[in-house]
């Protein structure tokens, strides 16, 4: 029996105990290999990815971004002021512009010193806004050439206490982050001394997202793995057996890591926690392993014994990562990937580590601490006492977690991905309000002049003329706004400005400022009046980053949604099968999707019932977990039912052996993933609490409403 629900996977530990010199040459040269690909670990800085699919919206975006020339990226530059600019601050950031120019990579700067007066006898391309000298009446002009009504930019606001400063970066000449170091190092030098300045745009969130991930993914590991260390000597109170649990699960989640180098997969937001995920994994094998040792087996028969349970749970959580898989994100697919192939990775380590260090450490006689078995025996007892209470009370918990999970709302905020300490947030917000918004709609319209004018002033009138930019802007400037701009009048605009408004193939773009969709409810309702109102209004397609951001997060959250459904499914039948029983089926997922409901509707409490991609991960994920319990909790009930056991003590044995592991597991898995809820991301930090809150409600659930079911009349022929 026991070496039949690990599907033999187990043997690899068995092949280390009887040929140790070939699995450590084996093992040192795995070690090795991890050791040189660490180093060259990559992190994604491409924002869209996440996003993604085959979709219509997808397929016109990446459309959209490969007929552009020239790769260009757009950085903002946003100048504050405690106090309206004087004639002094405007000619300091007038040199400052000028400056720019002169940077590696830098095409274009647009700023108030780029504005011209509508063209006039004698200046065909208008005068300049600003002179020369800039004199003491510049307001003036600036507030006659804003009551033009252009609908182009004025760069100012109101009060005149910030200005948008926009450049424009050729990343085929320079990279994002040695444009963003040399705008800094500018901005130092120049920038008067009473204004602030921050850098923002796409291309910037990306980069110290990406920055902020390789800080956060060594600080997790190297603080996690300590933690996981110190918890697993406090609890076990023998230091060989904590080194018996940590070392391998150590190894294990290094292999993982290195996995990223060898698929060639870059480490996101999402992937940033398979390492300290497999690491806790990895020390719950150790401790059910040494544990089989503790109690006086040797090294092999806990390979034997314990190792197929290690397995069947690695191929649970393996399958739980693949059905990630399932929603055809790139990035999310190699998400699932890494994690399966991961989890199976990790296993291997562990199990050829484990049959390999056991044969040189020798466990002490300390007994494992008494309060995790009293704890474990204690609970089933009183599920096996009372089994149509805990049974009926569980029932009616599963009904409205149900009720509470569905109640959740599909969300996904950018925002939040941002580092917690990231003065990004607040400068978009400012932009927000004081020009539109950081980000870009994209609205196309294949229709005539009169249907792009008419296009244009219904958008205006949502959104506000400021946030505008549009070839019927530039006609307006013109003095024609009822005609297009001639080619002869178009080719006084910097050309790569009128490419991007107008196609070859004669397609119109409106570009609309925006802020991010779901920073609030109110952005959202604004979102989506203004895509309503470019539908309405006869737009064709609708695109560009917020209207990605806003639509292809709800498909992935379905998506993810219908592979926790798969993972649920998929485990569920995977263990029936391990256990040759697959009237097991029934059994087996009420106690697994309990704690799985019960966690996401917790997200009403602790997440503003926000159901974001980040949390439906961690349920998947969860789920692939939770059911480790349940496995070792069964295999060690059936083995006591073939030894002669009745169901009543059978439960008894598993709570005493596996109980107890299960207890002491789910300390340690809390204590490593504790480190996360200190992680400067709050996905990350969301996806650590969500994965500690569901193993705990899985284990109150495996050590109650389990025992209760499996001594019901009639059960034990459930279990083959």
């Amino acid at each position: 029996m026991f070496s039949g629900i690990g599907f033999g996977a187990h043997r690899i530990g068995v092949a280390a105990c009887k040929f140790p010199k070939i699995a450590t040459l084996f093992l040192i040269a795995v070690v090795v290999l991890i050791g040189l690909s660490l180093p060259k670990v990559s992190f994604d800085d491409n924002i869209h990815r996440v996003f993604l699919s085959e979709s219509a919206l997808s397929v016109a975006q990446r459309a959209y971004e490969q007929e552009q020339a020239v790769t260009l990226s757009t950085i903002l530059i946003h100048v504050t002021s405690e106090t309206p600019m004087d004639v002094d601050d405007l000619t300091a950031l007038r040199d400052f512009s000028l400056d720019l120019e002169f940077l590696d990579g830098v095409t274009a700067i647009a700023s108030p010193f780029v504005l011209r007066w509508p063209p006039e006898e004698g200046a065909p391309s208008g005068r300049p806004l600003f002179n020369q000298e800039i004199t003491a009446d510049f307001p003036v002009d600036v507030a006659a050439f804003r009551n033009l009504k252009t609908g182009l930019p004025v760069f100012l606001n109101t009060e005149l206490t910030a200005m948008l400063i926009t450049v424009s970066i050729d990343t085929e000449q320079t990279t994002i982050a040695n444009a963003i170091a040399n705008l800094s190092s500018e901005l130092e030098r120049a920038l008067p001394a009473a204004m602030e300045a921050q850098l923002t745009g796409e291309d910037v969130i990306s980069a110290e997202i990406v920055l902020g991930l390789k800080g956060d993914l060594i600080a997790l590991n190297l603080w996690g793995a300590l933690i996981v260390i110190l918890a697993a000597f406090a609890l076990l109170r023998d230091l060989r057996m904590a080194i018996l649990a940590v070392i391998p699960a150590l190894i294990g989640a290094a292999g993982a890591l290195a996995l990223s180098v060898w698929l060639g997969y870059p480490i996101t937001v999402l992937s940033n926690v398979i390492p300290i995920l497999l690491l806790v994994l990895g020390v719950a094998d150790g401790v059910h392993l040494a544990g089989h040792v503790k109690h006086g087996g040797t090294v092999r028969s806990a390979v034997e014994k314990v190792g197929p349970a290690c397995a069947l749970t690695a191929l649970t959580t393996a399958v739980a990562f693949a059905s990630v898989t399932l929603t055809g994100n790139a990035q999310l697919f190699e998400f699932g990937v890494l994690g399966a192939l991961g989890t199976m990775l990790s296993f291997i380590l562990v199990i050829v580590t484990f049959a390999l260090l056991g044969r040189m450490l020798r466990l002490s006689a300390n007994p494992l601490p008494q309060f995790t078995s009293t704890a474990s025996l204690r609970l089933t007892a009183l599920g096996v006492s009372f089994p149509r209470v805990t049974i009926l009370s569980s029932a009616v918990m599963l009904i409205v977690s149900v009720w509470g999970f569905s109640q959740t709302q599909s969300w996904f905020p950018l925002y939040q991905n941002l580092p917690d300490n990231s003065a990004t947030l607040a400068t978009n917000d400012a932009i927000a309000k004081e020009f539109g918004g950081v980000f870009q709609m994209i609205v196309e319209t294949d229709g005539d002049w009169q249907q792009t004018h008419d296009l244009v002033e219904q958008l205006e009138a949502a959104s506000g003329s400021a946030s505008v930019l549009s070839e019927v802007g530039f006609a307006r400037w013109l003095g024609h706004p009822d005609m297009p701009p001639t080619p002869e009048e178009l080719d006084t605009l910097p050309q790569a400005l009128v490419a991007q408004l107008r196609t070859r193939a004669g397609t119109s773009r409106v570009f609309v400022s925006v802020p991010e969709p779901m920073r609030n409810e109110r952005t959202l309702e604004a979102f989506d009046a203004l895509h309503d109102t470019a539908i309405s209004a006869g737009a064709e397609r609708i695109i560009g980053l917020p209207t990605v951001m806003r639509y292809e997060a709800i498909s992935l959250i379905n998506q993810l949604s219908f592979g926790l459904i798969a993972a649920a499914l998929g485990g569920t039948f995977l263990v029936a099968v391990a256990f040759r029983s697959v009237r097991l089926i029934p059994i087996l997922l009420v106690p697994n999707i309990l704690p799985l409901m019960l966690t996401g509707a917790s997200l009403h409490m602790w997440a503003q019932g926000q159901l974001s991609p980040t949390a439906v991960l961690a349920l998947t994920i969860a789920f692939g977990i939770a059911i480790d319990d349940t496995v070792h909790f069964l295999s060690r009930y059936s083995a006591a039912l073939e030894a002669g056991n009745t169901p009543h003590e059978a439960v008894g044995v598993a709570a005493k052996t596996a109980g107890q592991v299960m207890v002491l597991t789910t300390l340690l898995l809390t204590f490593g993933l504790c480190v996360t809820l200190a992680s400067g991301f709050t996905p990350i930090r969301l996806f650590g609490g969500m994965m500690i809150v569901t193993l705990w409600a899985a284990l109150l659930v495996d050590l109650l409403l389990l025992p209760a079911l499996l001594t019901r009349k009639g059960f034990k022929d459930y279990v083959a």
